[in-house]
């Protein structure tokens, strides 16, 4: 076997054993929140694409379908729906298993200083503006991406529960 062989096969055995571990410290995490099932027959649709910041981290889109990503209203009013029975809200970005922020917008930025050395798992759940997780046949519906800041090919799996049809981006 040689070093290149066995350090591919390093790397996937401890992104396998990673996101095992990870799975269920996000299990924990997403489910401090309550769970809202889809009341709508469109069905929001994530996926997470990466790209390395020039200067520093990483930065990440949501690619969304059916679903508007917006911040609540003052009041605290907001209905469950924007137009055409699409669903509304935020989501929630967990680094590791921890929640990190809420993105309110498709784009934002992850320093490197918020990465441990190695793999990281970056997750993105979809929220009501109650905070609730959008559920869909018992899935909630999230993204998560682990990659590699030393790496050349710096995404090493990416995963969504409601994948978009089509790929509208590469992984860089």
């Amino acid at each position: 076997m040689t070093m290149q062989s066995l350090q591919r096969l390093l790397t996937f055995a401890i992104i396998f054993i990673g996101a095992l571990l990870l799975a269920a410290v996000n299990a924990k995490e997403v489910h401090q929140h309550s769970m809202q099932v889809v009341p709508t027959n469109k069905i929001p649709k994530i996926e997470l694409l990466i790209t390395r910041d020039p200067m520093d981290g990483i930065n990440i889109h949501l690619n969304l379908d059916n679903y508007i990503l917006n911040a609540p209203n003052a009041d605290n009013t907001d209905l469950d729906y924007a137009q055409d029975d699409i669903l509304q809200g935020h989501a929630h970005v967990f680094i590791n298993g921890n929640k990190y922020l809420r993105a309110y917008a498709a784009d934002f930025h992850i320093p490197a200083s918020a990465l441990k050395q190695g793999v990281n798992q970056i997750a993105v759940s979809l929220n009501s503006h109650k905070h609730q997780n959008w559920v869909y046949q018992e899935q909630f519906i999230v993204s998560s991406v682990f990659l590699n800041l030393d790496e050349p090919q710096l995404v090493l799996h990416n995963y969504s529960s409601q994948p978009l049809d089509k790929q509208h981006a590469h992984h860089h």
